[in-house]
């Protein structure tokens, strides 16, 4: 059995190519749509999905702080 780190450049591009399919599908892209793309447009596509994950992060991270702030503030006062 082969290792993990042992994948040729082949393996690797196909890894990536089914790895970026799966994530425009998870994200609700219709299979035919994904055929028909350009890398540019898969590029634009990943890059927006990651700046809108990004911006929801950052708006958790920041309630919770908010949250976290207030819980203390209740706690001493």
């Amino acid at each position: 059995m082969r290792g993990v780190g042992d994948t040729n450049l082949q393996e690797s591009i196909v890894y990536s190519y089914w790895l970026i399919v799966l994530q425009l599908l998870k994200h609700g892209i219709a299979w035919e749509a994904i055929q028909n793309f350009t890398e540019s447009e898969i590029n634009m596509i990943l890059g927006v999905q990651a700046a809108i994950d990004q911006k929801q992060q950052d708006e958790e991270a920041r309630s919770m702080a908010q949250s976290s702030g207030n819980s203390m503030m209740n706690a001493m006062g």
